[in-house]
């Protein structure tokens, strides 16, 4: 893994991109490979990357140096715990489908799995295509921003003002209508 410095650290704190992204390269193969581990029915690969992605953004926002960690344990913890609430929470999900449902017709079932099938696979290809035109905060914006999160909030969490995230939602709008 490649080593992270103090000096990324504080960079992605303060919103440096460069930093930023040097930091989400580092760990790729860490949140795959947890990502690898954790995923299930209902918590599938993609989604388990996103969610570690949240996870170390959040960590590199929340970290301090000189609390008996380094920022590579803290880090993984922030990840493992991210993908581990987002799976529980999918998970506990699945549940109530089966408590709410009513008996279907098989042929309207099939259909409906069909359809679901559909747009869980064009879902994916729009998020392997965002991830390739997106730059990494913009993704990031993207990803929070899908999440319901308010243009204040994404200021808050990213340490950009809220002008930068405007206009970075504007960029992902020209980028994905292409």
């Amino acid at each position: 893994m490649k080593q992270i410095s103090p000096d990324n650290i504080s960079g992605a704190k303060a919103g440096n991109a460069k930093d930023i992204e040097y930091i989400f390269d580092a760990f790729r193969p860490s949140v795959a490979a947890c990502a690898a581990k954790l995923r299930t029915d209902y918590f599938d690969f993609d989604d388990a990357v996103q969610e570690g992605n949240i996870g170390l953004f959040k960590a590199i926002l929340s970290y301090r140096e000189g609390r008996n960690a380094t920022f590579s344990t803290y880090a993984k913890k922030c990840i493992l715990n991210n993908m581990l609430s987002a799976r529980e929470s999918a998970n506990a999900q699945k549940h109530q489908v089966l408590s709410n449902a009513l008996p279907l017709d098989e042929s309207i079932l099939l259909q409906s799995f069909e359809a679901d099938f559909i747009a869980r696979e064009q879902y994916r290809e729009f998020i392997r295509i965002a991830k390739q035109r997106l730059s990494s905060f913009e993704f990031l914006v993207f990803s929070l921003y899908t999440m319901q999160y308010s243009y204040r909030e994404i200021a808050r969490l990213t340490g950009k003002n809220e002008k930068s995230v405007n206009n970075a939602i504007q960029r992902i709008h020209s980028k994905l209508r292409k």
